[in-house]
C-alpha cells in the first residue's frame, strides 16, 4: 500500500484528533495527564524533516498494515550537537539566521562549534549535551531524523 507524504501527515493528524476525542487517556496515564499534556501542537512542525520510514512505522502501528510513503522530505540542516538533520535554517551571524532549537537534543544553535565551550543560552556545552544523550540512550534512541 502506498501513500504520499502529505496524505500520511494528514492521516496521522486526523487519527490524533479522533484519539483525543474518543480515548480517555487518563485511564492509561492517570488523572494528572490531561493537566500536563493538553497543549495543542502542530503536527506539520513535529514531522518536518523526519524520514518517510518513521512516518511509515507510525501508520503501520496504528493501521496494522505495511505502508510505503513516497515524497520528498523537507531539507533540514544538521544540529551542531547531535548531528541529526533537525534544524530549519543554518546559523549565520551576518544574516541573523539560525537559533533553532533541536527537537532531539534541545541544543539551541547559537553558532558554537567548540564542543567544550559553556554556553549560557544552553546552560552547558555541546559535550555536556552529548553526555546526557549517551547516559539516557533509550530516551534518545529513535530512527526519526537523518544523520548528517
Amino acid at each position: 500500500m502506498n501513500i504520499s507524504r502529505e496524505n500520511a501527515i494528514k492521516l496521522i493528524s486526523d487519527i490524533r484528533k479522533i484519539n483525543k476525542k474518543e480515548i480517555d487517556l487518563k485511564n492509561y496515564f492517570g488523572d494528572d495527564f490531561l493537566e500536563n499534556n493538553m497543549e495543542e501542537t502542530d503536527l506539520d512542525i513535529e514531522v518536518q524533516g523526519v524520514s518517510n520510514g518513521f512516518l511509515s512505522e507510525i501508520l503501520c502501528m496504528v493501521i496494522g498494515q505495511n505502508i510505503e510513503i513516497y515524497g520528498d522530505v523537507e531539507k533540514l540542516f544538521p544540529c551542531p550537537c547531535c548531528g541529526l538533520r533537525t534544524l530549519t535554517e543554518e546559523y549565520n551571524l551576518d544574516e541573523g539566521t539560525g537559533y533553532d532549537i533541536c527537537p532531539y537534543c534541545n541544543w539551541e544553535d547559537d553558532g558554537t562549534t567548540d564542543i567544550n565551550v559553556y554556553r549560557s543560552v544552553n546552560r552547558g556545552s555541546i559535550e555536556d549535551y552529548r553526555i546526557r544523550i549517551r547516559a539516557n540512550y533509550n530516551k534518545y534512541y529513535i530512527n526519526k531524523w537523518f544523520d548528517k
